[in-house]
């Protein structure tokens, strides 16, 4: 991503061009198109111009898409410094538009994520998960859904039976697993489809059962159809 911008002086165009993307100095690459001239007691000055590029690394390009994307829309917001993990870029938002860029159940941000994502994968060869937040909403959402697989993992464990958790991302879903992953008293599986697809947290001696179960209900149809005859023409044998 790159901006051409025009200062009295080379130096202001620079600030100018950097305020726009959101980035510092050491994330760019500049090129001074025309010095400019200060002319005579300020009559025939020429402005300054130069061409400011986002160095090619995948943090500095979703800090200037996003940079961008926020003032095309005009919202009241400010984007920290990205933060890198590994093989993830984590940034977030401050402002107050924050609950607004966040949307109904996270449903903004998430599409947001996803176009940040898809141009993230398409610019780079290399593949980094892009997590973006607002106010901390996905800090605070990830305690809850830890407190949540905690909780069903206890349940699952003293009441000897599975917990279904509805209404979850894919990337919640992802929390309960890594959540419990450890925990030797229970396992985790997810079931359904789409927006019907659930996590289930059962103690570990039901595990067995409910992949068998898993493995039948992924059968394809029509071998599915041919068992349940089979057993059906069995069950009317006298």
């Amino acid at each position: 991503m790159q901006v051409e911008v025009t200062g009295k002086t080379v130096d202001e165009a620079i600030q100018k061009a950097l305020r726009q993307l959101g980035v510092t100095l050491e994330q760019v690459d500049v090129e001074i198109l025309d010095a400019g001239t200060a002319g005579i007691l300020g009559v025939g000055a020429e402005p300054a111009k130069v061409r400011v590029t986002i160095k090619n690394s995948p943090a500095s390009f979703v800090k200037g898409l996003l940079n961008a994307i926020i003032q095309f829309g005009g919202f009241e917001l400010r984007v920290d410094e990205p933060v890198i993990r590994e093989s993830e870029i984590y940034i977030n938002m401050e402002g107050n538009d924050a609950g607004l860029i966040i949307g109904k159940k996270g449903e903004t941000i998430n599409a947001l994520q996803l176009l940040i994502q898809s141009a993230v994968t398409k610019r780079f060869p290399q593949y980094v998960r892009v997590v973006l937040d607002a106010s901390k909403y996905r800090e605070r959402r990830r305690s809850e859904i830890v407190h949540l697989a905690l909780n069903a993992a206890e349940k699952a464990r003293s009441q000897k039976r599975l917990v279904r958790l509805r209404n979850l991302t894919a990337s919640e879903r992802r929390i309960v697993h890594m959540t419990l992953q450890n925990d030797s008293t229970v396992f985790t599986m997810s079931e359904g489809e789409g927006e019907n697809r659930v996590i289930i947290v059962a103690p570990l001696e039901m595990r067995d059962k409910l992949l068998r179960r898993q493995r039948n209900y992924q059968k394809p149809l029509t071998q599915r159809t041919n068992t349940q005859k089979s057993r059906n023409e069995t069950d009317r044998k006298p």
